[in-house]
């Protein structure tokens, strides 16, 4: 039996007060749950938004590349749509991990990756935002891996002194630092993820550098991507672990400044410069043809009273080395300081009051090809990334789409104007409609048994080109401001097919290569009557690329000012425009310091002899094209005169090496 003692509650009321004490505590829960519920909603809150917080870098990603392409990512297929999302969530990864090590309350950890976070992103978005709205593409490893300078390749040598460039980095510096804001107000890492999370820093970092990215004419990953994977190949290939860039490529030029120049040519008019890609002069209609029997039956037929300049002859089969020839017209073989340095034809022009444009469909990002034009003084300028943002590495964008640009602002040009036209499309791997495709039968294949359907298949991308020529030819021609404007055409380059056992070109300089159609075209009374006497005279002269820069000067009317004596010094070519022809010897290369070859080929020619190498080769090859047009029978040095000796002069003792064993050549400083 139990004692029951005084004061001490027996069973009875021991239930009683468990009965009387449960519901006084829930009554007590129920009297608190607002106040809980509301700091329960405040931390529930205060996590959603944390969690916007480190979502947010991700979303600055997504909402500008939408506002900047969205038509293109519009575009993507199925796959590569998925590929962007996937893109995203590792975006979302790599900048959610260094916000949140960065929201720590203090320490270290917190101040070193919030300034990583920062430094990231203002330089990876604020330049990938720059340079898409300079070529409206954005900066991939494309536009990276040529750069000799890891400091250069970071910024994508861009004019970042230009507004509406500084604008994209600033926004990007802004908008870092107001993330890093936002997230330190509401993250609030919790105590064993604090201690682990910096682990990740590493980790992610190595992910955003070594995930594979979309880069080339889909391009579809994040720009932010794109950035740390084209940054990442260059390091690497500065460091030589890579050699993905053996040669030397075109940088950003430094052009000496031009002085005013007085501009007085013989007659009013206006300046156009029409320059093909990779053209031969054997299938076109160098002069007109009333049968249009050739591969460019549009333009033949657009300007029926051109003159033609049958011996126009490139110094080179490579397009880099063309151009800078022609609108600067030095020498190829001038040091690479001096050919990043000499001014070009629209900085003439600009310093004689003309009006400028550069419109082509070359893709300009393909080897820094961008960095030669990119700081031109230029009232229209657009490139294939303008015309199409998926337009491809070699052929560009299609030159209908450069003639629609061209017709659409040739109208807006002040007069009077020096312009150029660059097309692009008969450049390997080609533009071909078979709709449009006249020459059969024709095959996409290079095996030597179809090499003549192969050589077809290439004269249908010329005819097809053309059309895009001869369109804008009879627009110019049919405009007022036309009526007042000289035409001038030529192609930078030919196409080898076997003729002397090579396919395309930059491999030699052999005819089918150098050998280009060329004329000029100037309505009544845009020339004096000596200048055109002077340009007939030269239907079957030797001439050169290097002549067309002083032709142009002279049709700026600037040849003649004082002024330009310091910048004619250098220029060894003669306007066309005038008796004086070029007749001293003059070089032949593919290799410069713009734009280093493969394998060395060089050569120099003096009227119609020529003498011509690769490193292979023990002696040069001396050729008589009055009598070998086509090149088949070497008559050796000793037939050549001095030439090759002047060869060797520019070019130095052949080595006489096969490739990959060629030294390292010391372009000058």
């Amino acid at each position: 039996m139990t004692d029951v003692t005084e004061g001490s509650p027996g069973p009875a009321a021991t239930t009683a007060t468990a009965a009387t004490t449960k519901p006084g505590k829930r009554k007590a829960k129920k009297q608190l749950g607002p106040a809980g519920q509301r700091r329960k909603q405040r931390r529930r809150r205060r996590r959603w938004i944390g969690f916007l917080a480190l979502l947010t870098p991700m979303l600055w990603v997504l909402a500008t590349d939408l506002l900047r392409r969205h038509d293109h990512l519009l575009r993507l297929d199925r796959w590569h749509r998925l590929g962007y999302l996937a893109g995203l969530c590792e975006s979302f990864v790599f900048w959610a991990v260094l916000l949140y090590v960065a929201s720590r309350a203090r320490g270290v950890f917190r101040v070193a990756v919030g300034g990583l976070f920062v430094l990231l992103f203002s330089v990876a978005l604020g330049v990938e935002g720059a340079f898409h709205r300079q070529w409206n593409t954005y900066l991939t490893l494309d536009g990276q891996i040529h750069s000799k300078s890891v400091a250069h390749s970071l910024y994508g040598y861009l004019p970042l002194a230009r507004p509406s460039l500084l604008f994209e980095v600033v926004l990007a510096i802004a908008a870092s630092i107001g993330i890093l804001v936002f997230a330190r107000r509401f993250v609030r890492p919790r105590r064993i993820p604090r201690l682990v999370a910096p682990i990740f820093v590493p980790a992610v970092l190595v992910l955003a550098v070594k995930t594979p990215v979309s880069y080339r004419v889909v391009m579809s990953s994040p720009p932010d991507l794109l950035y740390f994977h084209g940054v990442t190949a260059t390091v690497k290939e500065n460091l030589d672990l890579t050699n993905d860039s053996p040669d030397l490529r075109v940088e950003r030029r430094r052009p000496e400044p031009v002085p005013k120049l007085s501009a007085k040519p013989k007659r009013p008019r206006n300046v156009l410069l029409v320059l093909q890609e990779s053209q031969r002069a054997d299938v076109s209609c160098v002069a007109y043809d009333p049968a249009g029997d050739c591969a460019t039956p549009f333009s033949n037929e657009a300007v029926p009273d051109r003159m033609p300049l049958h011996e126009m002859h490139a110094h080179d089969s490579t397009t880099a080395i063309s151009i800078s020839n022609i609108w600067s017209g030095v020498r190829p073989t001038e040091p690479r300081a001096v050919l990043h340095s000499v001014p070009l034809l629209w900085e003439y022009a600009a310093a004689a009051g003309w009006d400028t444009a550069y419109w082509t469909s070359q893709n300009l990002i393909f080897g820094n090809a961008r960095l030669y034009v990119q700081d031109i003084p230029a009232s229209h300028f657009a490139v294939a990334t303008h015309l199409d943002t998926m337009a491809d590495l070699d052929a560009g964008a299609y030159d209908a789409l450069l003639t629609e640009r061209v017709i659409e602002e040739f109208g807006e040009l002040e007069e009077p104007f020096f312009a150029v036209v660059h097309y692009s499309n008969v450049h390997y791997p080609y533009v071909y409609d078979e709709k449009h495709a006249p020459f059969q039968p024709a095959v996409f294949k290079n095996a030597p048994e179809l090499n003549d359907q192969f050589l077809n298949y290439y004269k249908n991308v010329v005819y097809l080109s053309d059309m895009a020529v001869g369109k804008l030819l009879r627009h110019v021609r049919e405009t007022d401001k036309g009526a007042r404007t000289v035409v001038v055409y030529t192609s930078d380059h030919g196409e080898s097919f076997r003729e002397h056992w090579q396919m395309g070109h930059t491999s030699s300089l052999y005819e089918e290569e150098i050998r280009v159609p060329t004329w000029i075209d100037a309505p009544a009374g845009t020339l004096a009557p000596e200048e055109e006497a002077s340009i007939r005279a030269a239907e079957h002269a030797y001439v050169y690329h290097l002549d067309l820069a002083p032709t142009f000067l002279d049709l700026l009317g600037v040849w003649d000012d004082p002024a330009l004596v310091p910048f004619r010094r250098r220029m060894i070519g003669h306007p066309l425009t005038r008796p004086e022809r070029t007749i001293e010897p003059v070089p032949l290369t593919n290799c410069t310091g713009v734009w280093e070859c493969s394998f060395r080929n060089w050569g120099a020619m003096q009227g119609p002899l020529k003498v011509q190498a690769r490193e292979w080769d023990a002696e040069y090859h001396c050729f008589d094209l009055r009598t070998d047009p086509d090149e088949e029978k070497n008559l050796g040095e000793a037939a050549c005169g001095s030439l090759p000796l002047f060869a060797r002069s520019l070019y130095h003792v052949m080595p006489n090496v096969t490739p990959p064993g060629r030294p390292k050549v010391n372009w000058g400083k």
